[in-house]
C-alpha cells in the first residue's frame, strides 16, 4: 500500500493538517517518496498511526506516545499500569465532582427551600462541597490520636449522615442571614436550635471551632480554610458558636456543682 497524505488522511479518519504536524514532531514520518519525490504512507504507517490513537485513547500525551514508540521507555504492561492509575485517579476526582453535584441538587429538592434563595448561596455551599475532602483529610491527621474524635471524623464519609449534616448547614446559613437582617431575639434564638441540633449530630463540631484559634494551625492549611464564605456570616458563626459552647460550659458547670 502506498497513499498520498491526503488519501491516508481519509483512510484512517483524520485530517492532512493533523497528519502534517505528526511528520514535523516527528511522531509518524513516511519514510517511502512516490516517483514525484512526495511522502507516500505505506501499510506500516498505518500500523503506525493506530498504534498512536491506541495510545491516545489510553490518556498518553503526543510527547509521551513518542517517547514510547521510539525509545520503548517502558514495556507495554507496565505502559498500561500507569495509564490504569492516571486513569482511575481522574475516575476519582470525577467522582468528587458529580458527589458534589449530587449533593446540591438534593438541597434543592428539599421541600420548603426557595430556590432563589439557594440560588444566592450556591457558590458558598458548592465551595464548601468541594473543600470537605481536605478538610477531612486535615482534621484525621491532626486528631489521629484522638479516637473518640476519629470516631466522629468517620461519620463524615457516611453518605446518609452527610444528607443530614447538608440540610442542618443550610438552614443555619438561612438562618444566620435573617438573623443579619433582622437583629432580633427570636431570629438569633433560631440559630442556637439549630447549632444545638448540629451539636448532637456532630459534637466534634467544638473541636473544630477551637482550630480557627490556633494560628499556627491556621496559617499550616490556610488554603484549606481560605474559603468562598461571606465575612459577615462567617463572623456571626463563630461568635454564635464560641457563645453556644461557653454557655454549654457553663450550664454544665454548674450542674456539678449542685
Amino acid at each position: 500500500m502506498e497513499v498520498t497524505i491526503g488519501q491516508f488522511a481519509k483512510l484512517v479518519g483524520s485530517t492532512v493538517r493533523t497528519l502534517r504536524y505528526y511528520d514535523k514532531i516527528g511522531l509518524l514520518t513516511p519514510k517511502n517518496l512516490n516517483k514525484n519525490g512526495r511522502k507516500v504512507y505505506t501499510r506500516l504507517d498505518w500500523e503506525l498511526f493506530q498504534q498512536i490513537m491506541i495510545l491516545k485513547h489510553f490518556g498518553l500525551s503526543l510527547i509521551e506516545i513518542k517517547e514510547q514508540m521510539t525509545s520503548q521507555k517502558l514495556k507495554n504492561r507496565e505502559l498500561l499500569l500507569v495509564q490504569k492509575q492516571l486513569i482511575e485517579k481522574k475516575q476519582a476526582e470525577l467522582n468528587d465532582k458529580l458527589e458534589v453535584i449530587t449533593r446540591m441538587e438534593r438541597l434543592y429538592n428539599i421541600e420548603g427551600i426557595s430556590e432563589e434563595e439557594l440560588d444566592e448561596f450556591a457558590f458558598i455551599i458548592l465551595d464548601l462541597f468541594r473543600r470537605e475532602k481536605s478538610l477531612i483529610q486535615v482534621w484525621e491527621e491532626h486528631f489521629i490520636a484522638d479516637k473518640q474524635l476519629m470516631k466522629e471524623i468517620k461519620l463524615l464519609h457516611d453518605p446518609e449522615y452527610k444528607e443530614k449534616m447538608d440540610r442542618e448547614t443550610w438552614h443555619l446559613i438561612q438562618a444566620i442571614r435573617h438573623a443579619i437582617q433582622s437583629n432580633d431575639p427570636t431570629s438569633r434564638k433560631k440559630v442556637r436550635e439549630i447549632l444545638t441540633k448540629m451539636d448532637n449530630l456532630f459534637p466534634a463540631s467544638k473541636s473544630f471551632l477551637n482550630l480557627t484559634d490556633d494560628n499556627n494551625f491556621i496559617s499550616k492549611h490556610n488554603h484549606e480554610f481560605n474559603n468562598y464564605f461571606p465575612e459577615d456570616i462567617a463572623r456571626y458563626i463563630y461568635k454564635e458558636m464560641k457563645a453556644y459552647y461557653d454557655d454549654k460550659e457553663n450550664s454544665r458547670g454548674k450542674d456539678n456543682h449542685k
